[in-house]
């Protein structure tokens, strides 16, 4: 596991590095990756880590910037030279790197429910897939909030409220499609990728 971390961490830096060289604008796609990296450093020191304190906190702060990880989904939306990427070099470079910081985002956020599905020895797949069904529900208001409210992860330490306010903003009809969409889409993909 040291040596996948070790990899994972060194792919941050490579599609950071291609970023930074090619796209002059756009969504900040470094640092919505290092947000996801984050989740995943916070899931492996559950895993690895012996003291049940230090592993509270890690499990809680994991689940504070979980919803990073499929936030990265919603960085499509800025993929509007994805139509030349078959014709035209640096469309083809953009988009590589698009989706590979996606995939980055979305692949950590898998890779940390697992650890934390071993760190706390969650085994019985029922009670693995009601997790999932309601992390993904719970991570889909936050991407919403994220996304809309332009709200991080840390302003629920340090602006409790506003989170609070704009939670209760989400809740609305013209939320639901995003709010189920994201749903659907991070429980197919932690079903998919699970490891009973």
């Amino acid at each position: 596991m040291k040596l996948k971390m070790s990899l994972i961490h060194l792919f941050w830096v490579v599609i950071s590095a291609g970023i930074f060289r090619y796209m002059t604008s756009g969504p900040n796609l470094i640092w919505n990756m290092f947000l996801a990296l984050v989740a995943l450093d916070f899931a492996y020191l559950a895993y690895r880590t012996k003291n049940t304190f230090l592993k509270i906190v890690s499990v809680l702060l994991w689940l504070l910037f979980y919803p990073n990880t499929f936030y990265m989904l919603t960085d499509i939306i800025h993929m509007s030279f994805a139509d030349q990427a078959l014709w035209d070099r640096l469309s083809m470079i953009m988009f590589m790197l698009y989706v590979s910081s996606i995939l980055f985002g979305v692949l950590s956020g898998v890779l940390s429910l697992q650890l934390i599905f071993n760190s706390l020895g969650v085994k019985n797949i029922y009670l693995r897939y009601l997790v999932i069904t309601n992390l993904s529900f719970l991570s889909s208001f936050a991407i919403h909030i994220g996304r809309y409210a332009r709200l991080n992860s840390w302003d629920a330490l340090m602006n409790p409220m506003t989170v609070v306010d704009s939670m209760v903003e989400v809740v609305s009809w013209s939320a639901l499609p995003f709010i189920a969409g994201f749903t659907f889409l991070q429980m197919m993909t932690l079903i998919f990728l699970d490891r009973e």
